[in-house]
């Protein structure tokens, strides 16, 4: 078995599938960086995560229904009717039940930075693309009814098992006083209609003043609603994209202070409106946001967009999981390039991991993907085969028979790599997971002082944990030398001090090379992570001077000695294990350093 299959599947498919499982957990507002260099096939991983995402939400659809006998609200004629009635005079609230909700649908938003690259401002077009798919997945009548009735009115918890509450003015239900004004009006008709306007005796005095307070009432009711109805009128026909693109031509842009206000109030419009249709369709509504090609773009406007990302969706009430896919080397550099970040963003890894709360390194692409991946390049010459004659059965034979050698080639080199076929411990990746989490919060246990006193690191740690588990379980690694503290110790390893740690690996590789070149014994897969680290310290501060911003995101030294010398003696075995799944470890600090010490041969 190749080393990225196992039962079937690619080592990108067990990735998918892990990183898919914990976005239908996580909460929001939620920003994950799936970090890979240009052409990992980083599009094809993200569909392949949207398509779990999907199988994961139907299932817990129908988990839910058998729990409460209850079906979400559709998109049916009769159902929009009841979304309107909903809208116009009612209001909902977020009742425990609701809260108890697991059912949840999935929005999936793509946004492709390179697409708005001539764009003064690049981030307006991050929101104007949010605003546009929200409305086209629930069409322009609820969405600019809720921007005009309820823009400002955010949805309250409530005790109370009911989930929509009448719309009141002065204390009565809106729904009545439309039901009185309607009544009226159709009983004033009648009278119009059967007596007409009669005038000069007594009883027709009495009409008359009948037919002048009906005529009053409703002409004040019409008069209170007028500016509601233009205003519904108006946001129905102008959207928010357009809205925002009019604030974005005016010419005095860059000088209106109240601008990113505007803007912020447009997110929070929508922001409420999801949460008016989540309640309207009982179940959770979740907006997963792809930012792609970002890492093509100048300095100042990936800049923008990171901005944007950092105000305007970090509403703690926002149901926004932003999946920021990039080249982190190439988006650090522009970070610390950039004009506007003087002073704030001199370390761009720094920066990046203040925006970041999952980051996700995707790993060298395995054998079966890529194979998998020159399939789909071969299938798209069909036009091209057409036209140059097929080969012969022979000749197919002979290339499969090849394949076949190759394959066995790669099997015998890679041996090493391999998982285990069979797991030394039978044990869900659920329970292994919740252990994991134990040892993080064991007082007496080693590894609590060694997680730093800040909270996103620790909601780092935690969010990598199920993700890792989850992998190592998938890929049937086996789990009798990772005990949960230990693989915990390994994610506060590579979170703590990723750029020695990357040093390491770098040390590690290059032994390995030498030893096939020339038969040297520089290291053994016994030998301690530690003492890799001290046999190569003089070679590390010949290039010290030159990964200052590396070593900056790195934890103290003192601290980090005594963890692989003395709580955690990880062996070259066991990082030869557990790094193919260490999605915390970004790969671009390793090459970094492979070049510098290229350069000093």
């Amino acid at each position: 078995m190749s080393d990225g299959e196992c039962n079937g599947r690619t080592l990108y498919d067990s990735y998918a599938s892990c990183l898919a499982k914990t976005l239908c957990y996580v909460s929001t507002p939620m920003t994950i960086g799936l970090y890979a260099p240009w052409g990992s096939g980083v599009n094809c991983l993200l569909k392949n995560v949207e398509k779990q995402m999907k199988i994961e939400a139907l299932n817990r659809e129908e988990k839910e229904l058998k729990r409460f006998q209850e079906r979400p609200r559709g998109a049916s004629v009769f159902e929009f009717i009841s979304l309107l009635w909903h809208l116009l005079f009612l209001k909902p609230q977020i009742t425990e039940r609701h809260a108890k909700r697991k059912n949840v649908r999935f929005i999936f938003i793509q946004f492709s930075a390179w697409q708005f690259a001539g764009s003064d401002k690049l981030w307006a077009g991050l929101i104007t693309t949010l605003c546009e798919d929200i409305k086209n997945q629930f069409g322009c009548i609820p969405t600019g009814i809720v921007r005009t009735l309820g823009h400002q009115d955010t949805v309250l918890k409530t005790t109370s098992d009911r989930e929509w509450v009448s719309k009141r003015i002065l204390g009565i239900p809106v729904w009545l006083i439309f039901t009185l004004l309607l009544l009226l009006a159709i009983v004033l008709g009648i009278v119009i209609l059967m007596n007409g306007f009669s005038l000069g005796d007594m009883k027709s005095d009495y009409t008359a003043a009948a037919e002048g307070v009906g005529f009053g009432l409703i002409g004040i009711s019409t008069l209170m609603t007028m500016k509601h109805s233009v205003m519904m009128g108006k946001n129905i026909c102008v959207s928010q994209k357009e809205k925002m693109q009019t604030l974005m031509n005016k010419s005095d842009f860059s000088s209106q202070l109240g601008f990113m206000n505007d803007v912020k109030q447009e997110v929070k419009v929508l922001t409420n409106f999801i949460h008016y249709m989540e309640v309207f369709e009982r179940r959770k509504i979740r907006v997963v946001m792809k930012i792609m090609s970002l890492d093509r773009c100048t300095p100042d406007k990936i800049v923008g967009v990171l901005d944007a990302m950092n105000i305007l969706l970090s509403d703690p009430e926002a149901p926004f999981i932003s999946v920021l896919a990039v080249d982190p080397s190439i988006i650090v550099d522009c970070v610390e390039k950039s004009s506007s970040l003087k002073g704030v963003g001199e370390n761009g890894y720094c920066y990046l991991n203040r925006i970041v709360s999952l980051p996700f390194s995707v790993p060298k692409m395995d054998t079966q993907t890529k194979l998998k991946f020159l399939q789909q390049a071969i299938d798209g010459k069909n036009a091209l085969l057409d036209d140059n004659p097929l080969p012969t059965k022979a000749s197919v034979g002979r290339f499969r028979k090849n394949a076949s050698e190759s394959n066995l080639l790669i099997n015998v080199s890679v041996e090493s790599d391999q998982p285990s076929k069979q797991r030394d411990v039978k044990v869900s990746a659920g329970s292994y997971i919740q252990q994991a989490y134990q040892c993080t919060t064991d007082i007496n246990g080693q590894l609590l002082q060694y997680i730093e006193e800040n909270f996103l690191q620790m909601k780092r740690i935690i969010n990598i944990t199920s993700v890792m588990i989850g992998l190592m379980v998938e890929r049937n690694i086996s789990l009798s030398s990772f005990p949960p503290q230990r693989v915990v110790a390994w994610i506060v390893l590579a979170s703590n001090w990723p750029c020695r740690l990357s040093w390491i690996w770098q040390c590690w590789e290059d032994a390995e090379q030498r030893n096939k070149l020339n038969d040297e014994k520089d290291t053994d897969d016994n030998m301690l992570l530690w003492t890799v680290y001290e046999q190569s310290l003089e070679r590390f501060m010949t290039i010290r001077s030159q990964i200052e911003n590396l070593l900056a995101m790195d934890g103290d030294p003192e601290v980090f000695e005594a963890f692989l010398s003395e709580s955690y003696k990880f062996t070259v075995n066991d990082a030869k294990i557990i790094t193919p799944c260490t999605i915390n470890l970004d790969r671009s600090l390793k090459r970094k350093m492979e070049l510098l010490l290229a350069r000093n041969l």
